[in-house]
């Protein structure tokens, strides 16, 4: 058995061992082996050759059992990062907890690294062009069927304020996207110059075919999304086909929402995929989600909330990235 010393031991596994089975006194043996008799002593009672830890054995946790909790939930059901959560935990919880602390407790939860689902991609990095408020990214999440009926999540952010904003409808088509985009200009409170949505069918007929009229790879203008778009004077911008990376605002959310999700406990131990009982609990869970996020302080916007940055949109104009 391999034995690792301690760098400054005065003693090796074989001299311990003579020390343990020897008759001799302690201080002949202190004398015979040129070391201190508290050393002996200690090797005496011992039953092994090995060093001890000496890392000391009443360690005292700086969170409470509350706290702990409070930095859990933090970092499953809303995804924040080391620095949100310490922000937000010295904030409203408890002011003396260290990021250290913080670290620590999610390491002892197994929370230290944040959820990624195998094959999904690495969290994007790109900055985006600096914009001036009201440029909002739109996209459409679907979500697992309940009793065999489908459900989608219309989300829309707004670049510089990260404010979001979600409608839950059971249909993809392009009017039902369209009563979304008109509910969602109803309840934001300001003005919006430009919406940058995928290429799917829902929000423009960019590529569909057999359109008498429509110039090849390029949208006809009367797509129901578009017509609320030009209705409202706003500017709708496409991605570049297959770079989802393009809207990687939304689509970092979209993960956001799949990772409170895949959080929740399931509903029974032979439920499946299902972690709801019903549509309405999916879509009470998640407005709250979204609530909950909207009042939470973030790194990328100097640990304001987008709800309160959203309050004062006209100081902000900065470059909005993906945090």
């Amino acid at each position: 058995m391999q034995i690792k010393l301690h760098a400054n031991a005065r003693t090796t596994p074989k001299i311990r061992q003579y020390i343990q089975s020897s008759t001799e006194s302690v201080a002949n043996l202190a004398k015979e082996l040129g070391i201190n008799e508290s050393t002996v002593r200690k090797w005496k009672v011992r039953t092994s050759f090995s060093d001890r830890s000496h890392t000391r054995h009443n360690l005292l946790q700086s969170t409470s059992l509350e706290e702990e909790e409070i930095i859990v939930e933090l970092r499953q059901m809303l995804g924040l990062s080391l620095n949100d959560i310490t922000e937000v935990i010295q904030r409203c919880v408890n002011p003396n907890l260290s990021r250290s602390s913080i670290y620590r407790c999610l390491k002892r939860r197994g929370a230290a690294q944040r959820q990624q689902k195998s094959g999904e991609d690495a969290p994007l990095r790109n900055k985006f062009q600096e914009t001036e408020f009201g440029y909002v990214h739109v996209d459409l999440k679907h979500l697992t069927k309940l009793d065999g009926k489908p459900a989608f999540v219309f989300v829309a952010i707004e670049r510089t304020t990260r404010f979001v904003h979600i409608e839950i409808v059971n249909k993809r088509n392009a009017l039902t996207i369209a009563d979304c985009l008109e509910k969602f200009l109803k309840a934001f409170p300001y003005k919006v110059h430009t919406i940058l949505t995928d290429n799917g069918s829902e929000f423009t007929d960019r590529f569909a075919v057999f359109k008498i009229g429509k110039p090849a790879d390029r949208p006809s203008g009367k797509h129901p999304f578009d017509l609320i778009c030009l209705q409202n004077n706003i500017k709708h911008i496409l991605t570049r086909p297959f770079h989802p990376q393009t809207n990687g605002m939304v689509e970092r959310f979209n993960r956001r929402i799949a990772e409170a999700i895949a959080n929740k406990e399931y509903i029974s131990k032979n439920s499946g995929k299902n972690k709801f009982n019903s549509h309405q609990e999916r879509n009470a869970f998640l407005m709250t989600f979204v609530d909950n996020y909207n009042k939470t302080r973030l790194h990328c916007l100097q640990y304001k909330a987008p709800c309160e940055a959203l309050a004062i949109h006209a100081e902000l104009y900065t470059k909005a990235g993906i945090q």
